[in-house]
Formats: structure tokens, sequence, C-alpha cells
């Protein structure tokens, strides 16, 4: 049986032809924590992995802080790979998988480098690419001959948020991350790879986004309920909308490529209820989304008082564990799920409905960019994943690059800047018989093709106002700038019937019977409406309403449509 592993068709782990799941936590010594390898301490590491076994967990990703390994260019210290082969024995004799992380500079709100890097910058500089290449072949000749316990590389942890990420091309980045990996290869030719990203993808402007070729075998998110971190405000790990992120950060990641939950935690450890819901929501979502591993941040909480730790207190509380090698409670659902993961079906990642990704969602070397936010873009996406899921719907995401799924009846836009060849896509999609809904198409945007697709034209700027839409049973608050650009655009239709309007008459939203399908569109971007109510949970809630009554406006579509056939 080969008994490296390696990914299937599906992009889950196998080893010969049995599927594993990487279940486990994120790995520092409590007694030391980013100072590891630098203040060895082999019962405290043994115990621990031991600890790992014993609660049923399979994997360990660790981390290779490059200073202790290489504290000059060119010269190797022979302790720290003694420690990190030593390290590896332990990992072998329990039976378990590791994920090493390679370069090590953010970590637990510190940033950590050889003193000889200087300035350079890890990425473009010469002799820090070469340095880089050198480092990753000497830690893959360390790691060979324990290759059937390895669960990928990654090249280093959340590095997107590093200065010297900042400014770095596509290209640039490209020749770093596959330097890197051909060095690993060149010892361990089957070795996996993963980025080792936060949501930073999803969220922002960086060369170190899902769809640029890094050599990555799999891709990694850090779904983390931190508000602050996300940009976007919930009432608490129970609150359904927080335990939204998680799927969809994997849904989202996952049209380029299979996924890995790399690191997740609550963050917040203090009590048990609110985590224990917040688990045992999040963690089938997750699996049902199509992640292929999970891995807890982190195992004990770190005493030590190494910088990072003492500016950054937080960052010592997470552990799985108390100091008596208790689960911490309301984190038992984890080590159930542990157990649990390793025999359930494949998810059927299928459905009837998605959120549209579009093709220029980046605009960093994009000439054809049309001006998206991955930050806006992501808000909104999240807010109509939650207010879907409330409506009983399982939607997914999918990407205008790539032909839309044959199973796909229902398409979502959430103010998406399109351009107008993604426009001629959906126009024949819909002809087709595909439903599509889109909130707030641009006016700026609002070409012929879009006057096929839409059966309107823009006929004239009003004053942008609020409104009060009567729609679906209730009345629905709308802000001047819930519209794109701020600009109320009054629209001669050319096949588009309205089906409400605000209380001085002005339609909001249009529905356009086209070919076999469908097109609702509404004048206002609907999430900015649910971005503006986030604050009020029974108002934010409440708009779920309105995409079931779109979605009951499509239904009764497809019922005459049939009728008409028949």
């Amino acid at each position: 049986m080969d008994s490296v592993l390696r990914l299937d068709a599906d992009g889950y782990f196998i080893r010969g032809t049995q599927r594993i799941v990487p279940v486990g936590v994120n790995y520092w010594p409590a007694s030391t924590g980013v100072d590891m390898w630098a203040r060895w301490n082999p019962d405290e590491i043994q115990h621990d992995i031991d600890l790992v076994a014993s609660l049923g967990l399979n994997c360990i990703r660790f981390f290779l802080r490059w200073q202790d390994f290489e504290p000059e260019p060119g010269l190797y210290n022979p302790e720290a790979f003694k420690h990190l082969d030593q390290f590896m024995g332990w990992i072998v004799q329990r039976h378990l998988l590791v994920q090493p992380s390679l370069f090590v500079g953010s970590m637990s709100g510190g940033v950590f480098w050889p003193a000889w890097k200087q300035n350079r910058n890890l990425f473009t500089d010469p002799f820090m690419l070469e340095r880089s290449q050198s480092f990753a072949r000497r830690v893959a000749q360390a790691l060979a001959p324990f290759q059937e316990h390895l669960a990928g590389f990654d090249y280093g942890n959340e590095m997107e948020g590093l200065p010297d990420s900042k400014s770095l091309t596509l290209a640039e980045l490209r020749t770093w991350t596959h330097a890197v990996k051909t060095a690993v290869l060149a010892e361990i030719p089957r070795a996996l790879f993963v980025p080792g990203t936060s949501p930073g993808p999803l969220v922002g402007e960086t060369a170190w986004r899902y769809d640029n070729d890094l050599g990555a075998d799999f891709l990694s998110v850090h779904p983390y309920p931190i508000p602050y971190w996300q940009g976007l405000r919930f009432d608490g790990l129970r609150d359904p909308f927080a335990q939204a992120f998680f799927p969809y950060a994997i849904k989202a990641a996952r049209i380029n490529g299979p996924v890995m939950v790399q690191e997740f935690a609550t963050l917040i450890t203090g009590a048990a209820a609110p985590q224990d819901a917040y688990l045992r929501s999040v963690l089938p979502a997750g699996w049902n989304a199509g992640a292929n591993g999970f891995l807890w941040w982190c195992l004990r909480d770190v005493k030590s008082r190494a910088y990072n730790y003492v500016r950054a207190g937080m960052e010592s509380r997470l552990g799985l564990v108390d100091a008596q090698d208790r689960v911490k409670p309301g984190l038992e659902f984890f080590l159930e799920f542990a157990r649990d993961v390793q025999t359930r079906p494949l998810p059927d990642r299928r459905s009837e409905i998605a959120l549209y990704w579009p093709r220029h969602y980046h605009q960093q070397e994009d000439p054809g960019h049309t001006h998206n936010s991955p930050q806006t873009l992501h808000n909104r996406m999240l807010c109509a994943y939650h207010l879907l899921v409330r409506t009983g719907r399982n939607p997914s995401v999918v990407r205008g690059v790539v032909p839309l799924p044959p199973h796909l009846q229902v398409l979502i836009i959430t103010g998406a800047h399109l351009d107008a060849d993604e426009v001629v896509m959906l126009t024949d999609w819909v002809r087709a018989g595909g439903k599509l809904i889109w909130h707030g198409p641009r006016w700026s945007e609002w070409g012929n093709d879009m006057v096929k697709l839409l059966g309107a034209s823009p006929a004239d700027f009003r004053l942008p106002q609020n409104a009060t839409v009567e729609a679906f049973g209730r009345s629905w608050n709308f802000a001047s700038h819930h519209t794109p650009e701020n600009a109320r655009m009054d629209i001669s239709p050319s096949g588009a019937e309205p089906l409400a309007a605000d209380s001085t008459g002005f339609p909001i939203l249009w529905r356009h019977n086209l070919g076999k399908g469908c097109v609702l569109f509404t004048i206002p971007v609907i999430e900015e409406a649910v971005l503006s109510a986030l604050g009020n949970l029974a108002a934010r809630d409440a708009w779920s309403d309105w995409y079931a009554g779109e979605l009951a406006l499509l239904q009764t579509h497809d019922d005459r449509f049939a009728k008409r056939s028949n």
C-alpha cells in the first residue's frame, strides 16, 4: 500500500485507498511558546505528543522559527536539527501526522526573523531567495525519512500580513513559492504544499490570493469568529451570523481548490456554553462545506514570557486543554467530531442556489478589473449566505471564470461589479433556464448587453433619498447610500416589469422573463441594507424574508413556465 499521504480527485487526504482527515492542533509548548527550539524541553514535548494521541487527534502543525535553525547565513544549527529529528521520532512512535510551517515570520502577535535578514525583502531580494531555497531543502532533507507522516508543508504562517508581502507583485510571489517548493521536492518528490494564509485572500488585496498559482496543492483558511478581524458585528459565538463565517470561508476558498481549516478556535475560552454551541454548529457545517482537515489553535495555554505573549496576552490563553491535561469546558465536541469525522460520508457539495464570485474580485494587476473591493464583496456575500441559510437553503459559491455547474438553478449577485463578458455569459445561462437575482446593478456598467439581460435601460438620475417599500408582506427601509454609486436610477423597461415600489411610486424590484429563465433585480444593494442593520439582530435577520420572497417569485416563474410549456 502507498504509505505517503496524497490528495484524491475530490481534494481529500488518502493513504492508499483509505481516507484520512487530519484533525488536531497547532503546537507550541506551554513553557516556551515560540522559543520551543531554542529552549528545548524533551519531557514536556513528549508528554504533549502523548496527550494529542490520547485525545484521539491525529495531526500537529508545528513551526520552524528560522533563526533557531540557521543563526548565520548558510550555517545550520546541528542542535536544532537534532531536536527536529527527535520530535519526528516521537511523532512516528505515536502514529501521528505533522504539518511543518517553514518560514515563521508572523506568529502569535510577534514578528520573528534571523538578525541577518536585516531589511531585505524575503521574497524579492536575491540573497533571501537563495537562502530560502537552501533552508527549505535542508529542512526537507531532515524530514525526508519521515515523509509518510507529512500532511503537507506550508510556506509560512499567515505571510500575507507581513510587511514584506505588502508591495509584492503576483509574479514575484510565484517566483518565491515555486522556488521553495522545488527545493523541497528535490528531497521529497511527493510533498504537498499549502499557503498557510488566513482569510486575507477573502477580505483584502494581496498577492497571496487563491487564484495566484503559488504551487499549492490545497488551500488554507483560518476562520476565527472575531468581529474586529472580520470588519463585521455579531452578538457572540451563539449568533448564527458568527457561525456562518466558518462554512462560508471554506466554500469561498473551495472554488479554487481543496481546503483545510488549518487554524480555528473560539479564542475566548472562558465560558462553556457559547463555545459548545459554536463548535456544534461550525464543525459539521465545515465538513459539509468541503474542508479536508481541522486544526485547533492551540494545544495549551502558553506560560512563556516571550515578548509576543507579553504584548498580546490573549495569545497565552487559547489552549484546548488546561494545565492538568483536561479539555476545557465547552470544547469537548471537538474531540467527538474528531472521532466521528473519519467515517462520515463525503458531503454532497452540489447546491441549487449559489452566490456569485465575480471574475474580477481583486484589483491588483488586473487591467480589466471592475473596481470590486474584496472587503465589501466579502461582507455582502457573508450577509447573504447567513440569510439564505435562515431560509433553509444551503448556498454554495460559484466563480465567474469557469462554466456554471449544471445543477445550479438560482444565482445571486450581491452588488458586484461585472464586466460585459460576464453579462453575456449570464444572459445565455438565463435564456437556457437559469434564474438570476441581481441586487444593485450599476448604471455605469449598464451597456447593451445588460439591457438584454435585465430588459431595461437607465433613463434618469433621481435624487438619492431614503425609501420605504412594501413587499413580501412587510415594510422595508432603504437609506439613500444603499444604491450603487449613490445613484437612484430611474429605468425604462423593455421587457422588465416592476413588482414593488417605494412610497413615492418609484420602482425598486423588477422582474424580466428571458427565454426559459428569469431575472429579478433591485435598484438598491439589498446586502447594504443588511449591513446597516447589523447592530439590531431582529432587524438584520428579518431580511431573510426578503430573500425568501425573491425565491418564491422565482418558483412562481417556474410554475408558470411549466404550464405554458404544457
